[in-house]
């Protein structure tokens, strides 16, 4: 037959506070009390009383403890490159005082003093860079620039623009007036007698 309790174990958990001495009831009057020790307690970690988990569940258990692990590993990491980005000294975003409008889609720009040089289809043209107005166009090609150079002489510029067949034109700039200088490269046509 089987006990009142049935088969099941009845576990008692100590406190993690356990006197080493059997308590005695105090006399009326607190002088006959006991005077309290440290040496006559002893401290346990309820932590450290672990009970072990059948072996199923302990795996389960590990791979969880695994996760959480790992986890957190990941939240860190995102967590440091976070404050990193944040204590980043963020540069200064200038917002564009006019917005210009081109005729053309670009082929390739150049800058240079305070004017732009924008090559397109069938020449290139000068902008003023702080009001984005149009100084002076070229568009005497028969074919489209494919890219632009300009290089700064003090108060002057030598702007060379490529077309798409390699040639290369010099041009001198200047507050009078933009002047062709020399072709480069240019196909010469044989005349045949």
């Amino acid at each position: 037959m089987s006990s009142p309790g049935g088969s099941q174990v009845c576990k008692m958990r100590l406190s993690s506070f356990v006197r080493k001495v059997l308590l005695e009831v105090p006399s009326p009057t607190e002088q006959d009390w006991p005077q309290d020790d440290e040496k006559d307690f002893a401290f346990k970690d309820s932590e450290q009383e672990l009970e072990s988990l059948p072996q199923p569940y302990r795996m389960i258990n590990k791979m969880v403890n695994l996760l959480f692990d790992q986890a957190w590993e990941v939240i860190m990491k995102r967590d440091a490159l976070r404050e990193a980005e944040h204590s980043r000294v963020q540069p200064t975003i200038y917002l564009p005082l006019v917005e210009s409008k081109l005729n053309k889609m670009p082929n390739c720009m150049a800058v240079s003093q305070d004017y732009v040089f924008i090559g397109g289809a069938k020449g290139f043209s000068i902008y003023n860079l702080y009001d984005a107005k149009q100084l002076y166009i070229w568009e005497k090609l028969k074919v489209d620039v494919t890219s632009i150079w300009a290089a700064d002489l003090g108060n002057e510029i030598l702007v060379a623009p490529v077309d798409e067949t390699g040639i290369a034109r010099l041009f001198y700039f200047c507050k009078d007036g933009l002047f062709l200088i020399k072709a480069i490269n240019e196909v010469m046509t044989l005349v045949k007698e």
